[in-house]
């Protein structure tokens, strides 16, 4: 067998507030743009122990990491927005 050529073309994303979206694009929903700066709001906030969920400062080390990267509310309310197509 000779060699074999794919192509993959990507389209999905959205346009960036402050940028007016062009024939076939699509503007960053309302609510999307909401829950990133919701997200990076507390990423910043707990920036000094990134990962953690809990912590307990006092006689010890007791330290339990996040299996979740996102807040509960920013992962529930993206549910929407997945889309896959093979």
């Amino acid at each position: 067998m000779g060699p074999r050529i794919g192509r993959v073309t990507y389209t999905g994303g959205y346009v960036l507030p402050g940028t007016t979206p062009v024939p076939g694009q699509t503007a960053l929903p309302a609510d999307l743009e909401s829950a990133a700066v919701e997200q990076v709001a507390v990423w910043h906030q707990q920036r000094d122990k990134l990962g953690l969920f809990r912590h307990w400062p006092s006689s010890g080390t007791y330290l339990v990491l996040s299996q979740l990267p996102m807040l509960p509310q920013v992962t529930a309310m993206l549910r929407p927005y997945r889309r896959w197509a093979i």
